[in-house]
């Protein structure tokens, strides 16, 4: 059974006797993984009934023992086994064991299975199951997953934790940080994607440094300044600024951002990063460009941006076109491996990707949206 609004049923709800987290979103996982144990150990204060463990480190018989042991001081006893596909995958004898107590578990435990590593026909069911035409795809594939992954699936509570599309990250970017108690400008909101990029430890890092700044200094909403200053960037000359130079079409304005990063803060992978991303979402367009009617919002969506930027990007592609576009993704990887294989310095490999990238296209007369 896949628990819907997990959050708010691992806080207050029942928990079920067996639960399963996994997934490649492994900031995610944890989050789920602390919010449980939080739980379960506010409701023992002698720390006796809460217990972690790695799978690797018991028997199969020796881990249904301690599940089937009843609670001491708390009214259920909480068991969290980390690494479970090692004990998941097992058949034989400890598989049968498993079965058994899977088939009728001790209702005074919350065995709580941790997986790091996901069977691949498993990965992203849960976007599956919540498409009512991909069902008989989902059947098919908890049929070919291991024999325990199965049961858990079909008569446990489960959450999965897939990795977030791109175009879904600003939506979660912006949540947490009203759960933080700020809110992001639209431009606060690309400073961060840009300085960051898409990984979620990393973004959450900053969204929580971004927290203490909102909170010492009263503030409601985060503008880029702020992302900038949490970043150590200054507001000149950063990746954001290097992105806004490119989508501009403004090739002295890049190469002197581009000299500062790579020079002073050794940020050249980081450009290669959020140039590829940007052209990436640039690539889009060349799908949504010929439809006409298409509105903001279903354009920002689509690209994965605040429909505050869905002008600025329109822009940019009609400026580079779809061969321009190319030409930058192939250039952006033959850079890549330039810089990962020392083959030429930093600075020039650099600067070489940028004049490729820029030297055809057309200066913008004048910024549209200044920070």
């Amino acid at each position: 059974m896949m628990v819907e609004h997990w959050e708010e049923r691992f806080r207050k709800g029942e928990l079920p006797p067996v639960i399963l987290l996994f997934g490649e979103e492994r900031v995610l996982v944890e989050e789920a993984y602390h919010l449980l144990r939080e739980r379960l150990e506010r409701q023992d204060p002698t720390g006796m009934d809460v217990e972690v463990i790695e799978a690797d480190a018991l028997t199969a018989r020796e881990l249904i023992e301690r599940a089937r042991a009843y609670p001491t001081f708390a009214p259920r006893r909480g068991m969290f086994v980390r690494r479970a596909e090692h004990l998941l995958g097992r058949g034989g004898d400890a598989g049968a064991i498993l079965n058994q107590y899977l088939r009728q578990p001790q209702s005074t435990t919350v065995l709580v299975f941790i997986a790091d590593v996901t069977p691949e026909v498993l990965r992203g069911i849960s976007r599956h199951l919540r498409n009512p035409k991909q069902q008989q795809k989902v059947q098919q594939a908890i049929q070919r997953a291991p024999a325990l992954w199965r049961l858990l699936l079909q008569e446990h509570a489960w959450v999965e934790f897939p990795k977030l599309y791109d175009r879904e990250i600003p939506s979660w970017v912006a949540q947490r940080a009203r759960r933080y108690g700020y809110e992001l400008s639209p431009m606060a909101l690309e400073a961060l994607l840009a300085t960051v990029g898409t990984d979620l430890a990393a973004l959450l890092n900053e969204l929580q440094k971004l927290a203490v700044v909102a909170q010492s200094q009263g503030l409601q909403t985060i503008e880029a300044e702020h992302v900038l200053q949490c970043a150590g960037l200054s507001r000149t000359y950063s990746v954001f600024e290097l992105q806004r130079a490119v989508g501009e079409g403004d090739l002295k304005q890049a190469i002197r951002i581009a000299q500062y990063l790579v020079g002073s803060q050794r940020q050249e992978l980081l450009i290669i990063a959020t140039l590829t991303r940007y052209f990436l979402m640039l690539w889009k367009l060349a799908d949504l460009e010929p439809m006409s009617g298409v509105s903001p919002e279903a354009v920002a969506s689509a690209l994965g941006v605040h429909p505050f930027f869905v002008a600025d990007y329109q822009a940019a592609y009609r400026r580079f076109g779809a061969a321009g576009v190319e030409r930058a993704l192939f250039a952006l990887h033959r850079a890549d491996v330039a810089l990962k294989s020392g083959a030429a310095p930093p600075e020039s490999v650099i600067g070489a990707l940028l004049v490729t990238i820029l030297s055809t296209v057309e200066q913008m007369p004048e910024r549209q949206h200044a920070v």
